[in-house]
């Protein structure tokens, strides 16, 4: 269903701007809005485990209890998202109604959580039902053993078509599961996307990249041709003035961040089928080195501004930067400061036989798990969790996801395009194992992103790289992922 609402939406972006170019909403608002969420909960009546019930067919209320340092997410709280916050309460309305669910949510600090569900699980306590805190967290409280597996719960398959199969089952250990990544927890805000100064690319360089990345020609060639038409002299001169040049990219977060972002969108993954098959590097040295090259040729071009933080936002804002890599999160920012000035767009792809774009999810943004403690609890309060978590996630998924894309149409969404673009971004959110786990395992971070980023950065031999540290993590994944 979704790749058949983006063709529709791709063919209704075209057809309206050849009319109406950078016509503004509300005008044409309505033209290309997302699947309604009472389409997405029609749907789940016959794709969701059956409720618990009592005698007399009654069903079962129970209490549902969520801990999380973001309880906006979970609860409906004065003062959040308007449309994402009725979304939020219309999924736990369908939570009661359905299966009895009473969502409550303890909202916690990470390091307060660790200690909770230590003594928890040492008095043999129930401390909650669900958790929701970054995906680096929920590393961290899976190495100190707090975490149970989600395979392990009765009626549970991240397979099934209510999980977001595609980013889940990638940060799958082998036979375990111990984090879901899904739309219901809001991640989209820590998706790595390319914002650009439409004087200097479409004024300029006389390109519009918008329009390249909606027929899916946004590719790093692509990407590398519009930056030396958007700043020529600071490709030919052989020395470059940091402090006044234009330059044609840079990123925040230039120094190992870049390097990755730029790898996960070119489609590759150094570690990926991890769901119910051992953890193992799935790409040889050759092909790492093959698929790196590209990467490490544009990174270092002369159009790349050699620094980081804000040193390149303010480049960016002074009209020295065509292009710039950041969270998109910044397109707030940028957009409140200067609404007529910048563009977003996807990372670009490898080339054009990629299928469709993927843009990296920071570790920071929060994914779901389950405390170590359900482990303690009867097979009838199992179940009752595993059909909850199943259903907030089909139910949470899409209409939250809708709710996000349908706010920013009206708030901060200028035409057709811009609104295309923006959900093929929130499609293309992609978290990639190495990323998420090497952020707190070394084991699993040297012969990985960190190979990748001192091939990119440094140009250090890959093959060295991954070989000095390849037995260390051959161990480690056989000891810790069984």
């Amino acid at each position: 269903m979704k790749k058949i609402l983006i063709s529709i939406l791709l063919l209704l972006a075209f057809v309206m701007a050849v009319a109406c170019e950078n016509v503004e909403y509300p005008e044409d608002s309505s033209v290309i809005m997302p699947e309604s969420s009472e389409d997405i909960y029609e749907k789940l009546e016959s794709q969701l485990p059956p409720p618990i019930e009592e005698s007399e067919g009654e069903v079962k209320k129970q209490s549902f209890v969520i801990a999380t340092d973001k309880k906006e997410v979970f609860i409906n709280e004065e003062g959040a998202s308007g449309s994402v916050n009725r979304a939020v309460e219309k999924r736990n309305n369908f939570l009661f109604d359905t299966y009895g669910a009473q969502i409550s949510v303890k909202e916690v600090k990470s390091a307060d959580l660790t200690k909770s569900l230590k003594e928890a699980f040492e008095s043999g306590l129930h401390y909650c039902d669900m958790i929701s805190v970054s995906a680096k967290e929920t590393v961290k409280l899976m190495n100190a053993g707090l975490l149970s597996d989600m395979n392990k719960l009765p009626d549970f398959d991240a397979t099934s078509e209510y999980f977001d199969e595609d980013r889940s089952v990638g940060l799958a250990t082998n036979s375990s599961l111990y984090m879901l990544a899904d739309p219901t927890v809001q991640y989209f805000e820590e998706e790595y996307a390319m914002f650009y100064n439409r004087d200097l690319v479409v004024k300029t360089a006389g390109q519009n990249p918008e329009s390249l990345a909606l027929q899916g020609k946004w590719t790093w060639d692509t990407f590398n041709e519009v930056c030396r038409a958007s700043a020529p002299d600071v490709y030919n001169h052989s020395t470059s003035d940091l402090q006044n040049d234009v330059f044609g990219y840079g990123a925040y977060y230039n120094v190992g961040t870049l390097p990755l972002v730029m790898w996960t969108a070119s489609g590759h993954h150094l570690i990926e089928n991890t769901y119910k098959s051992t953890v193992a590097l799935s790409m040889s040295v050759e092909e790492v080195q093959a698929a790196a090259k590209p990467l490490r040729d544009i990174y270092n071009t002369r159009g790349r501004l050699p620094l980081e933080g804000e040193d390149v936002a303010n480049a960016f804002k002074n009209g020295r930067l065509a292009f710039m890599v950041h969270k998109f999160s910044y397109f707030y920012t940028l957009r409140n400061e200067n609404p007529d000035k910048y563009g977003f767009l996807p990372i670009p792809m490898q080339n054009e036989a990629q299928t469709g774009y993927r843009c990296l999810l920071s570790s920071d943004a929060r994914v779901i798990s389950m405390p170590v403690t359900m482990d303690f609890q009867n097979d009838e309060r199992r179940r009752f969790v595993s059909v909850v978590l199943a259903a907030t996630c089909a139910a949470g998924g899409e209409t939250v996801k809708t709710a996000f894309v349908n706010e920013h149409i009206g708030t901060y969404l200028y035409n057709n395009e811009e609104t295309v673009l923006f959900e093929m971004i929130c499609d293309s959110a992609t978290f990639d194992f190495s990323t998420v786990y090497g952020s707190v395992i070394g084991e699993i971070r040297r012969p990985t992103t960190d190979a990748i980023v001192d091939y990119v950065e440094f140009g250090s031999a890959i093959s060295s790289s991954i070989s000095r540290s390849l037995t260390a993590f051959n161990k480690y994944s056989a000891e810790k992922f069984k």
